[in-house]
């Protein structure tokens, strides 16, 4: 942790809470979110009448997102691409999508308007961080739907078949290839938000982001692999934002499971790397004057690195690049990508999974 930052809770004390512990391995955003009051959470206001449906970010979580966790590879949302398989999309095909939503039990006193029907929305966007729903550069949205009810205590699921255009250019949201997925549920009777999701905090809206990349040999240059992600400024103006990446060499246990699903169709895959590679990664930053830069992507236990840009409303397409030198042939590195404000209130996420072939 840094100097000012200590500083900063030895002037303020009784803010962070009791039920936490923190060292001084904990990262920045993350210990800014166990302060007490100071990022209160973040929900559509649109949809303050219904606490009763949710998604989950992560399974069993019953609707309460964690926002220090990895929140963008929820569950609920599956695509699953008729010849490229899951997360990806094909041209000229029907692509599906399945989109789950939970209803609270009877017993836990939550509050809806009493609708007959569920709205069910799906948006679709290249490889991401922060995505913005009335951006068309950024997201298209595939369909609204009414769904049924379900029951208290039950699950709901609804079936939207994407029709994937032909011949689209790559920077399209519908162009075939990696996929990120924003879905949000809630009782046709309100009215959400048309110019934010906000992600991850309220419990309608849930984000589904992976990317699973092999990495032959003759795919890299002087042994980099070079994966161009989206972002922009989810809010009205100009701001500062944080682009972080982390190697994930202990994943939980729903991160690996995840990831493993996934990972077991690819052949020539081995095993979940436990090391980083020797050479690091980082953000290609150069044409966003960026601040703050500190590459801690090698030689370290967590390896990490992250930079200060600024970013407006236009979408910008940021390079992430990779170093495999050294790696062995079947090993998958699983990197979490990271968008935050300047306070440290996330913006998005993403998991991208290497592998060496």
């Amino acid at each position: 942790m840094g100097e000012s930052l200590n500083l900063w809770l030895r002037e303020n004390p009784g803010l962070l809470t009791t039920s936490v512990a923190y060292s001084a391995n904990t990262e920045v955003p993350q210990l800014l979110y166990l302060l007490k009051g100071i990022l209160p959470m973040a929900n559509d206001p649109g949809l303050a009448g219904d606490t009763c449906y949710f998604m989950e970010a992560v399974s069993g979580d019953g609707g309460t997102h964690d926002p220090a966790g990895v929140w963008w590879l929820s569950p609920d949302i599956l695509l699953t691409g008729p010849v490229s398989g899951p997360d990806n999309a094909d041209p000229g095909q029907v692509n599906p999508v399945e989109v789950k939503f939970h209803r609270k039990a009877a017993n836990s006193d939550c509050t809806t308007p009493g609708d007959e029907s569920v709205t069910v929305e799906l948006w679709v966007g290249n490889p991401s961080l922060a995505m913005a729903p009335n951006n068309q550069a950024s997201t298209f949205a595939i369909q609204s739907i009414g769904g049924q009810v379900p029951a208290p205590g039950d699950i709901g699921t609804q079936h939207i078949d994407w029709s994937v255009p032909a011949g689209l250019p790559p920077d399209n949201p519908q162009a075939p290839g990696h996929k990120c997925l924003i879905a949000r549920c809630y009782p046709e009777s309100l009215t959400p938000s048309s110019k934010n999701f906000f992600l991850p905090d309220d419990p309608h809206v849930a984000q589904h982001n992976i990317c699973i990349v092999p990495c032959p040999q003759k795919k890299l240059v002087h042994n980099q692999l070079r994966f161009k992600i989206s972002t922009l400024n989810p809010g009205r103006e100009k701001e500062r934002a944080t682009l972080r990446a982390v190697l994930d060499v202990k994943p939980t246990d729903f991160v690996r499971r995840t990831v493993l699903t996934r990972l077991h169709k690819l052949h020539g895959f081995q095993q979940i790397a436990t090391a980083a590679p020797s050479q690091g990664f980082k953000f290609d930053l150069s044409a966003y004057n960026p601040a703050n830069v500190v590459d801690k992507s090698h030689g370290v236990p967590h390896p990490s690195f992250q930079g200060e840009v600024t970013l407006t409303t236009q979408v910008a397409h940021i390079d992430f690049i990779a170093d495999l030198t050294g790696t062995q042939a079947g090993d998958a590195f699983i990197y979490h990508l990271t968008q935050t404000d300047t306070g440290g209130h996330p913006q998005g996420g993403l998991t991208l999974v290497l592998v060496k072939l």
